[in-house]
């Protein structure tokens, strides 16, 4: 486990709703544009909020059992959280202790919001019975550090993902982030491919200038094969006001 804090969304449809965040350490992809590379290996410990928004850190030692988890977010646990955030990280490389820790939460009332990059359907549907809402990634080619092979089974295993979660009637979001480089004919492509979903995220990489011009046609893509009312463009806002 990587750190337990309490924060507002800041990212996709979402934005700005209180949650209990829960990060996974360990992540095998190697994603360009990653936000959180303290917690792409491992940690020797795990960094608990000793109360909402006070940014004074507990550090207590791994692994966290299950329970322990719990009783952690029952610290920070109020009436205006709107959902648990089971993120990383990558969640899905710890399958058994994210399943359970999601049937637990589920089991206590509280929502469960799962954000992976959607490398495996088959430990996602494992853990998507306990899941409210799912933001899933669409690695586009050229983001993650492997080969086109590699890629082209990354995204069709996120597609898959997003087609077992629209099933199953979990709130699904689909977050795509995209660089100065993205070709127009590679979201084209996902978008063809996708399934429908609750919304479609066009997540500019923060620290990257894009053009209107390039945002709006990106936009238009989206809109065009999942609707203007599921299509929108909302960049990191966590970071534009300096929050976790």
């Amino acid at each position: 486990m990587g750190e337990i804090f309490t924060s507002l969304q800041g990212e996709g449809p979402l934005l700005g709703r209180r949650q209990v965040f829960v990060r996974f350490s360990g992540c095998s992809l190697g994603c360009s544009y990653c936000d959180t590379r303290a917690y792409l290996r491992r940690t020797e410990s795990c960094q608990l909020e000793a109360a909402p928004g006070s940014r004074m850190f507990i550090r207590i030692r791994n692994p966290l059992s299950v329970d322990m988890v719990i009783e952690c977010v029952k610290l920070h646990a109020a009436p205006e959280v709107h959902s648990v955030s089971i993120t990383g990280g990558e969640p899905l490389e710890q399958p058994e202790f994210a399943e359970t820790l999601a049937g637990e939460l589920k089991s206590l009332g509280m929502r469960v919001y799962l954000e992976t990059n959607g490398f495996s359907c088959d430990l996602f549907s494992r853990i998507a019975e306990h899941i409210d809402i799912a933001a899933i990634d669409v690695k586009l080619p050229g983001t993650v550090r492997c080969s086109r092979d590699q890629s082209d089974r990354l995204i069709e295993n996120e597609l898959a993902c997003l087609r077992r979660s629209s099933e199953m009637g979990i709130h699904t979001i689909a977050k795509v982030v995209v660089l100065q480089e993205t070709g127009e004919r590679d979201l084209e492509r996902i978008c063809r491919e996708m399934p429908s979903v609750d919304a479609i995220v066009i997540q500019p990489a923060t620290g990257q200038c894009m053009s209107e011009l390039k945002l709006l046609a990106l936009h238009s893509i989206a809109s065009r094969h999942l609707g203007a009312d599921r299509a929108m463009v909302i960049p990191q806002m966590h970071k534009a006001l300096g929050m976790m």
